[in-house]
């Protein structure tokens, strides 16, 4: 499923990307986020960013990005 799929309070873990979108891919690294994190959604709202915690660091994301992050729901 994509991160955009998954609900306020789902714990899931990054199982890839969605195309070969390389610069996205870059830009996700640098912030540490990589394949295999296990990442919490702590808001999604029906507008607006998507709010996770990944390796202890809060990030907004916009929905365009979380469309493009694949995922396995943990719990």
């Amino acid at each position: 499923m994509k991160l955009i799929e998954a609900k306020s309070g789902d714990i899931v873990k990054v199982v890839g990307y969605d195309g070969e979108c390389d610069e996205f891919k870059c830009h996700l690294n640098a912030m540490g986020f990589i394949i295999g994190d296990v990442i919490k959604v702590l808001n999604k709202g029906f507008f607006g960013p998507i709010q996770i915690e990944a390796n202890g660091t809060k990030i907004a994301m916009c929905r365009g990005q979380a469309e493009k992050i694949l995922v396995e729901k943990i719990r």
